[in-house]
């Protein structure tokens, strides 16, 4: 059985160091695990859908690799939420992710949803960008600089006095 995408960031999690998490992620290098981290973590790419996890039937009694099917399968089928030149109805759209989520594990839609909303280090607090980064360096697009800039205040007018009128 392959490990699943909410597993490997589990082990990433009870990883004791930064660099022994940086060699979990590279050990299970996969296009599906680096396209989940992108989702979550790449300020460019948005899912066309709603923010929060939509209502689907989560059967927590399946236990992983029992599900209809799982997210390396069905990962292919993003492009439909990922790519904005995809003319498909925003209702048909949040059908189709109801009916992925309901598809694989509810550990994996779990995941899919919250990377969609880039929240996967609320559950995850290991998994921090910095990490992502150093894993795979030309994953994430390079970090826009914030130059703080050093306005002067305006010079205060001096305030006329009411006696002098």
């Amino acid at each position: 059985m392959k490990t699943t995408i909410p597993q490997i960031f589990e082990e990433v999690e009870k990883a004791s160091s930064k660099d022994s998490k940086i060699r979990v992620l590279r050990a299970y290098e996969h296009p599906i695990l680096k396209g989940m981290l992108q989702i979550n973590f790449d300020p460019n790419v948005k899912m066309d859908l709603p923010e929060g996890e939509p209502p689907f039937k989560k059967d927590t009694t399946i236990p992983v690799g029992y599900s209809e099917t799982n997210l390396f399968a069905e990962f292919r089928r993003m492009y439909v939420w990922l790519d904005p030149s995809v003319n498909v109805t925003k209702i048909k759209k949040e059908q189709l992710f109801i009916q992925l989520l309901e598809g694989i594990h509810w550990s994996e839609a779990e995941a899919v949803c919250l990377a969609k909303d880039k929240k996967l280090q609320t559950k995850y607090k290991s998994l921090k960008e910095d990490i992502v980064r150093e894993a795979f360096p030309n994953l994430l697009p390079e970090k826009q600089k914030v130059e703080a800039k050093v306005v002067a205040a305006p010079k205060a007018k001096k305030a006329k006095s009411l006696s002098a009128s």
